[in-house]
């Protein structure tokens, strides 16, 4: 990426007093930031260094020896001036919108500016933001950055002095301030300068990733004593409490940002709210008295008002998380006319880093384009906790990686850094599955980046509504290409969603080849050995998420049944929120043996000799092919993905799915009558995988589809 401009972005002012080589660590990560250095300046002000070796390094960087690369300016003070002045002596000659006030023995990760814009795009009004923070030295932790809260800042200090910061804001309250109450007691200078933000109404946003590296050193954790420390946060209140007029201000304006576009209720619509729940025995969401108007006597206004395109409610707002629908074209744009995009970069959108067959889908089409020497930024909406267990796996095929969370809180925040990215990166392509944010922006990617070619990777519907199928619909007429799985779902797109047929392209799932060919050489009863199972019985297994999709419930009532025919013996692997839940059943049955999650679930399958799949529902199920690849067949539900693949395969039998008790019923039957029947139709599944699933003829599909 690339300023277009001659004037800086960001200026880092670096005060420095005897770092000596620490100095260079900072320069150095300052020097690795993933953005171009036409985005940065770095103002820096030594303040009298009497150290022999920082002198050298200082006259090195004056003498053009070291980081002569850089944008680099270089002050040093006449006389001694101390941190809070030396940090505004720099700042008077920086030229960037936004100020780092680095100090010189912290460094930062490569992302930090990156994510700093992003973020600032995020919340637009915010006067700062503030990262997460890793500490190094004395101590080492990690502090993710809290929520932003004016009370609570005010009463104590956590941001750190390196939050970037607006200049328009270090100008209002005239720079930090060295302010000494005694010849004890002074302020802390970085606080001190947090309060009076809060006090005139501003607010910061927080980075949830840890992109700051704070320095913790022995000789300056100690720097006052409880006592002295204590009186100072009281003597900072006294001397900033006009800061208490601000706080509802500036928490409130970081509410809005955080939520906007969502209807706050008025009176008259709480009264129209009460009125509704009175006589129709409903609550609704939302009510104004316009639209209650129009209901009653212009119904046909009411109904143009509530299916406008541009203001619509779909279902990817709800997904996304907002409570109404707005006008996409009132969003802030960099570039007011279509602009070129950037050649061979692609920007792949999800949900998450979640562990599925969808994200294994996505990952071979980026791994494509990595291979392709594509530049490659991986995006998903969310990545916190279960959201993040194939994180690195897409790490390994993306150039960059990007966490909506870590810059944006609320629904909107979140759809505004994607935009900013998506109107900086300017992508040839972009490949979204399930990241309702983008079909959203569709029609304003379509209108300022019209050669962006947007691809849309469609795996299932939801078993009780349409999911990512009605999400896409409103904003489909804005996409290029519509990628599904299988023949059944672009069917569905044509007759259901009234897709135009030539969009749509379909993509057979590959699988681990390579890996799955060694497991078809392992000696079974060596791998029995290994886990502690039986080796005269017959295996029955059930691999997937513990979730009710997957409905692990009647397997674990299945092996019930079944526990006094000592012919067989069952076993289990997968992870999910129904585990602990069923836990105490599957410890009860001497027939059933669980053995944990694995991220290399395919290693589970040679174990059994008949895989059972009683899902609710599905796209087109990864171990299918995975079971056919290695001979073994499956009982699994008369449902979409499982129908469609032992319709074209004949590696298994389908059940009809009733209740649990009579589906329990009917795969026990299966496995008692039809046994034999099953190992026979086990060896159907290397043709149907060669046929369906040939590698070369998907990677050609995948080159095809994608232009590579």
């Amino acid at each position: 990426m690339f300023n277009n401009s001659n004037k800086p972005e960001f200026s880092f002012i670096i005060p420095n007093y005897n770092a000596a080589d620490q100095l260079i660590e900072c320069l150095e990560s300052i020097r690795n930031q993933d953005l171009d250095s036409s985005f940065y300046e770095v103002v820096l002000v030594d303040d009298c260094s009497s150290d022999k070796r920082t002198c050298e390094i200082l006259q090195q960087i004056q003498d053009k020896v070291i980081f002569e690369d850089m944008p680099l300016i270089l002050l040093i003070n006449p006389q001694n001036k101390w941190a809070a002045e030396t940090r505004n002596i720099g700042s008077r000659i920086a030229k960037g919108d936004y100020f780092v006030f680095l100090d010189s023995d912290d460094t930062i990760e490569p992302d930090f500016l990156r994510l700093a814009k992003l973020t600032f795009a995020a919340y637009p009004n915010a006067s700062w933001v503030y990262p997460s923070v890793r500490k190094f030295g004395y101590k080492n932790q990690t502090d993710i950055a809290p929520d932003f809260s004016a009370k609570n800042l005010f009463l104590e200090n956590y941001l750190v002095v390196s939050s970037p910061m607006k200049r328009r804001l270090w100008e209002k309250l005239g720079g930090h301030r060295s302010s000494e109450i005694d010849s004890h007691i002074k302020l802390y200078e970085d606080w001190d300068f947090w309060q009076r933000a809060v006090g005139i109404g501003a607010f910061g946003a927080p980075i949830k990733k840890s992109i700051f590296n704070y320095r913790q050193q022995v000789k300056s954790l100690m720097t006052r004593t409880e006592n002295y420390g204590n009186l100072t946060v009281l003597l900072s209140y006294r001397k900033n409490w006009k800061t208490l007029f601000g706080i509802r201000g500036a928490q409130g304006r970081f509410d809005k940002d955080n939520h906007a576009f969502e209807k706050i209720d008025g009176l008259s619509s709480k009264v129209l709210k009460y009125l509704i729940k009175r006589t129709l025995k409903r609550t609704p969401s939302k009510v104004s008295i316009k639209e209650f108007l129009l209901f009653l006597f212009a119904p046909h206004q009411f109904i143009a008002r509530k299916l406008n395109p541009t203001t619509l409610f779909t279902k990817a707002h709800k997904m996304a998380g907002f409570s109404s629908g707005f006008d996409i074209f009132k969003l802030p744009v960099i570039h007011e006319a279509p602009v070129k995009v950037s050649e061979n970069k692609v920007l792949c959108t999800h949900f998450w880093w979640h562990l599925g067959g969808a994200e294994n889908i996505l990952l071979d089409f980026m791994t494509a384009f990595y291979q392709k020497n594509w530049e490659v930024i991986d995006c998903v909406f969310t990545g916190k906790d279960n959201g993040k267990t194939l994180k690195d796996r897409f790490k390994t095929f993306s150039n960059r990686q990007l966490d909506l969370q870590d810059v944006g809180q609320g629904p909107y925040p979140k759809l505004l850094a994607l935009w900013a990215l998506i109107q900086q990166e300017k992508p040839a392509v972009i490949l979204n599955m399930s990241n309702p944010l983008l079909y959203i922006l569709t029609p304003i990617i379509k209108k300022i980046l019209p050669e962006t070619r947007i691809y849309d990777l469609l795996h299932c519907e939801d078993y009780d509504d349409n999911g990512w199928f009605e999400a896409a619909f409103y904003f489909q007429k804005h996409i290029d290409v519509r990628v599904v799985t299988s023949e059944f779902w672009k069917d569905v797109l044509i007759k259901k969603y009234s897709e135009i047929p030539e969009k749509i392209e379909v993509i057979y799932n590959m699988i681990a080849y390579e890996n799955l060919k060694q497991l078809s050489n392992v000696d079974k009863q060596q791998q029995l050995l290994k886990y502690k199972l039986p080796v005269d019985k017959k295996m029955i297994g059930f691999l997937g998420r513990f979730h009710e999709q997957k409905r692990p419930d009647i397997f674990v009532a299945l092996a019930k049944s079944l526990e006094s025919d000592t012919s067989f013996h069952f076993v289990m692997a997968g992870d999910g929120p129904l585990l602990e839940g069923l836990m105490p059943e599957i410890r009860k049955l001497s027939n059933l043996t669980y053995l944990g999650s694995t991220r290399n679930p395919e290693k589970i399958l040679p174990l059994f000799d008949v895989a059972i799949f009683p899902s609710k529902y599905e796209g087109y199920p990864l171990v299918g092919i995975e079971c056919a690849f290695l001979n073994i067949p499956i009982i699994a539900a008369h449902i979409i993905g499982f129908k469609e693949q032992i319709e074209n395969g004949n590696f298994g039998l389908l059940y009809d799915v009733r209740s649990k008790e009579e589906d329990t019923t009917a795969i026990k039957n299966l496995l008692l009558e039809e046994f034999e029947k099953l190992n026979e139709l086990g060896a159907n599944g290397s043709a149907f995988v060669a046929a369906y699933h040939n590698k070369e003829k998907i990677i050609a599909s995948i080159h095809h589809t994608f232009k590579l």
